[in-house]
Order: structure tokens, then sequence, then C-alpha cells
């Protein structure tokens, strides 16, 4: 059976509660949900600012655990209001390579009451 691994970058928004910013089990990584957090200023902007940091936070994780945007297999959603859905869907589309991964989207309550966006992700570590 594999070990879980933590993994943690700098890179990224350090987590705030008890949990890690992703854990590799085995070839797979599996990434904690991602704010559009600045990871130097704490602030977030726009959706479309949001939708960015949040990508390149997953980004930044799945480079820490040997893995890329290249490798998602699966993208999990969290927007807070229906109508922020075509301009993340617009950065989305500009910054995950094809093909697109599969993916689940879910209009939520988000906790911070200026995050509007949260995504996580499922993806494989290339031999």
């Amino acid at each position: 059976m594999a070990k879980k691994q933590a993994i943690r970058t700098d890179k990224a928004p350090i987590p705030t509660g008890p949990f890690n910013q992703a854990i590799r089990v085995g070839n797979m990584v599996f990434t904690s949900g991602q704010a559009g957090r600045n990871r130097e200023t704490g602030k977030m902007g726009d959706i479309k600012d949001q939708a960015r940091r949040s990508i390149g936070n997953i980004q930044a994780v799945l480079e820490a655990a040997g893995s890329s945007l290249n490798d998602v297999v699966k993208a999990t959603i969290f927007l807070k209001s229906a109508s922020d859905w075509k301009a993340f869907n617009d950065v989305y589309i500009e910054m995950m390579p094809e093909p697109l991964p599969a993916r689940t989207s879910a209009i939520v309550e988000l906790k911070n009451p200026d995050m509007l966006v949260e995504m996580e992700v499922v993806a494989v570590i290339q031999d």
C-alpha cells in the first residue's frame, strides 16, 4: 500500500487550518481547496483575479508534488455566485491545458466573505 505524503510549498498560501496543501499517494495528488488569495498580501480581487490566483496556487502545489496542470484529471470548483460563472470559465479555459479535466462545479457559501472561488484538483504524477 502506498504511503501518504504531505505536500507543502511557500509558493501558495499556507493553510490556516488543520490540513495540508495536498496529499500525494503513489502517483496521485489530491489538493486542498485553493482560494484566489494573493500569497504575499492575503488580499483578494475580482472574480477573474481570484480565478487566476486560485489556478496559479493549484499549479504551485502540483509542481511541489512533482505534477502539473497538464496532469489534472479532475477539478472541483466552488463559486460564491452563479453570476461569476462566465468570468471564471473564461480564465479557466485560458489557463487549463487541453484536454480539459473532468469537472464538478457548485454554487456555495464560502467561508471568507471576500472569497469568490475555491478550486481543488486530483492529478497524476507522470513516470
